[in-house]
């Protein structure tokens, strides 16, 4: 059998899979395979653990109510050191409070079933805890929510289920589409799960807009310095470099507003607005927006 022929039977039998599973879950709310990795200025690098309505727990640790709090959730197969890259950067930048959600336990499964179950109770589990920090006095504007790969439809579903109002911003790094097809509104991070959406593409994600805005480097495919095929999750999880690059370099990645990669290559858009891709997102930013990265670090052109 060709590699062609190979892919479209794999491709086929993930949609077929994807189709009997039925639709997502019915989430239910668990404290014990979600834990949420605390990190400050006063303990950087060794975690505090949280837990949901835990009072002493919370009392005795470094949280701090008035600083900004940066939750980030990892993807399939996924661990919590995920986060370590932008929690470095994040430290070093300002003084905040960095929650890398664990939740391995959950993500640690076949596909399909992390994403019917998996994913739907990290998201509740996640908006509870988020729900927990606010009564206990954390204001709702100090809250981003940070996923990557299938974990951005995890802080989707936790941005949801915040029953306050709406959380400033949700950045979705890479967000995976299979099973989180468009008609899944409710499974899937979309524009509705906070006040503003922000998501970079770098290689496995939808090849449409699904945030309010969505920036597109190199195309939004295979990434400078990547093997094509990628089985190494090089291109995919570049977008974790880029986004922790942005952090320690807010103006790093300037792109240019285009209504596709080719325009954006042949200089059609050079006059349309320009944006910053990551942390200094300008949050009145709308549409897609393409630019050109380095294959490695610095990735950025600047």
């Amino acid at each position: 059998m060709s590699a062609v022929m190979k892919t479209l039977v794999i491709v086929v039998t993930l949609l077929v899979t994807l189709s009997a599973a039925g639709s997502i879950a019915r989430a239910e709310v668990n404290p014990v395979d979600v834990v949420f990795q605390l990190f400050t200025r006063a303990n950087p690098t060794q975690a505090q653990l949280l837990y949901l309505n835990d009072d002493a727990v919370l009392g005795q640790s470094y949280y701090n109510h008035s600083l900004p709090t940066k939750l980030i959730a990892h993807g399939h197969y996924g661990s919590p050191t995920l986060a370590y890259s932008m929690r470095d950067a994040y430290l070093e930048k300002e003084d905040c409070n960095v929650i890398s959600v664990d939740w391995s336990v959950l993500a640690a499964g076949e596909y399909v079933m992390v994403a019917q179950n998996g994913v739907p109770t990290a998201g509740l589990t996640t908006g509870e805890f988020v729900n927990y920090l606010i009564i206990k006095g954390t204001p709702l504007n100090a809250f981003h929510l940070i996923g990557f790969d299938m974990g951005a439809h995890a802080v989707g579903n936790a941005g949801a289920a915040v029953t306050s109002g709406k959380v400033p911003r949700i950045t979705g790094l890479d967000p995976i589409e299979a099973y989180f097809s468009l008609e899944y509104v409710d499974a899937r991070l979309d524009t509705n799960d906070a006040l503003f959406v922000d998501i970079i593409h770098t290689q496995v994600t939808y090849s449409i807009p699904i945030g309010h805005v969505d920036f597109f480097p190199n195309a939004g495919l295979v990434q400078p310095g990547c093997p094509d095929p990628d089985t190494t999750c090089c291109s995919h999880c570049r977008v974790i470099d880029l986004f922790a690059e942005s952090i320690s370099n807010p103006t790093g990645f300037d792109s240019l507003r285009c209504s596709s990669w080719e325009n954006y290559v042949d200089g059609s858009c050079a006059s349309n607005n320009h944006a910053f891709m990551g942390e200094n997102v300008n949050v009145n930013a709308r549409g897609s927006f393409y630019l050109i990265t380095n294959g490695q670090s610095p990735y950025s052109q600047a």
